[in-house]
């Protein structure tokens, strides 16, 4: 090493709490940029060629029924690369001891090869058009496998027609369309004891659901670039006698929706998170080199009267910030990986993707260095451009002093006189030295601001749960009849021992139209004195079903662009019996944190069937201690088709917070060690500059502990302001986080309790200390002859 490479080894050394402090900001921000990159391309890389090897559907049809013939006509339509007709039927399990499941049976045509949402074998073998001895060979999804100890050759019971019919195990698989098996989006989260997924093939499927020569559903590849609402509106007037129930593009699949809406969170957080890291270690990086600098200032003129030129000495200390980046930039890189890693095999259990999710982006790792080592550049050159302005001869003698003068709290004698001397000289130095102050400041506020953003989550899920399951859901049981029935069907289960209420709901399938915009979305009819689910409006407090009109669903009224008092057209999708176009007034809006679905007096719901007294399921209240009892009679009516019940619902979704408790952990420590890294380098710094002044209040008769809380206070008042600004920021900073990840299928309410903001405020207090504890023990150290030399 030549002689200013070894003198910036030793000044690493010299300083190397200051050094690592840095290092492992710098760490934390490139590890945070390179697990969530890294893990966005894994996830990214393995949807796409997932979708691709399994030839996942762009467009999809749902009819009551339509001929299998029909594929031929639809085929023909130009920009139309390929089609398939299958058939899809949620239909009841009977479990043992009688307990009640839903399954979705999708069927697939074979042989599988040319088709459209193929399936990828995970375990067993795949399923024959015609089965040696007769019978019906199924494939299931591995969680439901898992969830329900299902075996190869073991049998499913299903309920199709009013009748049973057993279907045999033969395997695992699973599909590009059955990423994130949820019955729908009011589930939110999986529950494979309940809901699973059924595979069988086409011919098996039409004997079993009695569909000979039908189908029900329709899906399109399309050739690229191809006009997808134009090719949508050919096909929906082909399907127009046989009931288009619905039709959508992929963006709108349930499963692909949740696992989009992932990867847009995991970019948003890539781009914005690291970019706080590495900006607060910037500043701190700017402090140390430009402190540096001062301090060496006679150093400095010596090396220039040496011969060394400016550019050289620039690239000297320059180098200490570029050290910096470099030391966390490999770290930071082992770090991201490992958590990749963590993420990766994560993102494999939540979703049914292959095990195999794995790689290393290095473009990553690369923009991640570059990233690190551009800041730390620009922060260390800025720093030191005052090189340039040292002369060799001026610098040998002391730097003349700065003058001072009075600051502004002393033109307040009433407060200035009633502060001790200690406050008095840290409040001086705090204001003679305000870009240290700031940056310092703004350190604290962003670690605080993160404090918030890390524990918001818990609050919002908290109230979440609360609201949907607590204030609007009042129900024990949700059931669903297998078709629409009188209401008089309901007086059997209200007989039930136990059963202490009973009242009727009536969900419809409609399209929403109003000036040329649409929806599919769900009508719920319910008895304008319902008592087992509370509505909210659009102001945030309960509202009631009204008499007359229909109360639109917040996100459906964004959509069609509708305010209270328009009027919209509704036509119906129900799978059974013609459809109906009627006009509705919209009496109002309603809000739903989960799923969607808008509401009108069950009456008028019957009115737009065209019916009287039809219902299709009802909500149950219990009695406390017979909730078992009362479903275990419900499973043996064979007429229902599914039992939802809300305790299990809330279990389901508290076994599967542990990813997000992971991520608060993370968060939290990521916060502690950010704040813990500015306090500390501020402190340090303030503790090397004022070393002779400090060793001077030792000598006239200071003790430790006096001169630590002169340190203390000027870090007390910045890292109080910081917690205070930081505390606001923070709402802020989650405000901005939701907005950016919110979707269609689900919004995520931003609440912060007052604990939160409690705790994170004591969170930044207890990383203070810490920080100021750590930099303060050179104190009892500190040589008082060495420091008090005069050495110019």
């Amino acid at each position: 090493m030549n002689a200013l490479n070894k003198k910036l080894w030793r000044t690493i050394l010299k300083t190397r709490g200051q050094f690592l402090a840095v290092v492992v900001v710098v760490m934390l921000g490139l590890s945070v940029y390179i697990s969530m990159v890294n893990s966005y391309y894994n996830l990214e890389y393995t949807q796409r060629v997932y979708y691709q090897d399994n030839n996942f559907a762009d467009y999809y049809f749902h009819v009551v029924t339509a001929p299998q013939e029909i594929i031929k006509q639809i085929e023909a339509v130009p920009g139309v690369a390929m089609a398939a007709g299958r058939i899809q039927k949620d239909v009841p399990v009977i479990k043992e001891n009688n307990q009640r499941a839903t399954a979705r049976v999708t069927s697939y045509p074979l042989p599988l090869e040319d088709g459209i949402n193929l399936v990828q074998l995970s375990s067993g073998r795949l399923f024959e058009k015609y089965p040696q001895g007769g019978g019906s060979e199924i494939l299931v999804d591995p969680a439901y496998a898992g969830a329900n100890n299902l075996a190869y050759n073991d049998t499913v019971t299903i309920v199709s027609g009013g009748r049973q019919a057993p279907l045999t195990v033969v395997g695992t698989a699973s599909g590009p369309e059955f990423i994130y098996p949820i019955e729908d989006i009011s589930s939110m989260i999986p529950d494979p004891t309940t809901f699973g997924i059924i595979m069988i093939p086409h011919n098996q499927a039409q004997q079993v659901l009695d569909m000979p020569g039908q189908i029900n559903q329709v899906l399109l590849k399309l050739v690229p670039g191809t006009d997808e609402e134009k090719v949508a509106r050919e096909v929906k007037a082909i399907l127009e006698p046989y009931g288009n129930l619905a039709d959508y593009g992929r963006e709108k699949q349930l499963s692909h929706a949740i696992l989009q809406g992932e990867l847009d969170q995991l970019q948003t957080t890539s781009r914005s998170l690291p970019l706080i890291f590495l900006l607060v270690a910037a500043f701190i990086q700017f402090i140390i080199v430009s402190r540096m600098v001062k301090a060496q200032r006679l150093q400095i003129g010596v090396m220039k009267a040496l011969g060394y030129d400016n550019r050289q000495i620039i690239l000297h200390y320059t180098g200490y910030a570029i050290s910096v980046a470099i030391t966390g930039a490999f770290l930071g890189s082992l770090l991201g990986l490992l958590f990749a890693s963590y993420f990766s095999q994560t993102y494999a259990y939540y979703f049914n993707l292959p095990d195999t999710i794995s790689g290393i982006d290095f473009r990553a790792i690369l923009y991640g260095t570059l990233l690190s080592l551009g800041i730390g550049s620009i922060a260390g050159y800025t720093a030191t451009r005052s090189v340039t302005g040292i002369n060799p001869a001026e610098s040998m003698r002391p730097e003349a002093p700065r003058s001072t003068g009075r600051i502004f709290l002393e033109s307040w004698p009433w407060l200035w006189h009633r502060l001790d001397a200690s406050w008095r000289m840290g409040l001086r130095t705090i204001t003679r030295n305000w870009i240290r102050f700031g940056v310092t400041m703004l350190g604290v506020v962003l670690a605080v601001g993160l404090l918030v953003v890390s524990l918001f989550f818990n609050d919002s899920i908290d109230y979440m749960l609360f609201r949907h399951y607590e204030q609007e859901q009042k129900y024990d049981f949700l059931v669903r009849f297998a078709a629409p029935v009188r209401e008089s069907k309901l007086l059997d289960i209200s007989r039930l021992d136990g059963v202490l209420k009973v009242e009727p709901v009536l969900e419809i399938p409609v399209k929403m139209s109003h000036l040329g915009r649409s929806e599919d979305v769900l009508l719920l009819g319910l008895p304008r004195e319902v008592t087992m689910k509370n509505l909210v409006g659009e102001d945030g407090y309960p509202t009631a079903i009204p008499e007359e009109g229909i109360l639109l669903d917040q996100k459906t009224a964004d959509k069609l662009g509708v305010r209270t008092g328009d009027r919209i057209t509704v036509e119906t999708r129900m799978s059974l019996g013609p459809t109906h176009t009627s006009t509705l007034m919209v009496a109002g809006i309603n809000q739903q944190l989960i799923s969607s679905g808008s509401f009108i007096e069950i009456s008028g719901a019957n009115r737009v069937l065209q019916e009287n007294g039809v219902v299709s399921g009802a909500m149950l209240k219990v009695e406390p201690g017979k909730h078992h009892l009362v479903e275990a009679e419900m499973n043996e009516i064979t007429g229902i088709a599914s039992i939802l019940s809300r305790q299990k619902e809330l279990t389901n979704f508290m076994q599967n917070l542990d990813a997000m408790i992971y991520f608060t952990a993370v968060m939290i420590g990521f916060a502690g060690v950010l704040g813990f890294a500015i306090v500390y380098n501020a402190s340090i710094i303030s503790f090397t500059e004022r070393k002779r002044d400090l060793a001077a209040l030792r000598v006239i008769g200071y003790t430790t502990r006096e001169v630590s809380g002169l340190l203390f206070k000027e870090n007390a008042v910045q890292s109080l302001l910081g917690v205070l600004l930081g505390l606001p920021l923070g709402y802020a900073m989650a405000r901005a986080y939701i907005s950016a990840i919110s979707s269609d299928l689900f919004t995520i309410p931003v609440v912060v309790y007052p604990q939160t903001y409690l705790f994170s405020a004591l969170g930044g207090l207890i990383f203070i200390m810490a920080a100021h504890l750590f930099a303060v023990r050179g104190i009892k150290k500190l040589d008082l002859v060495e420091a008090l030399k005069n050495k110019d």
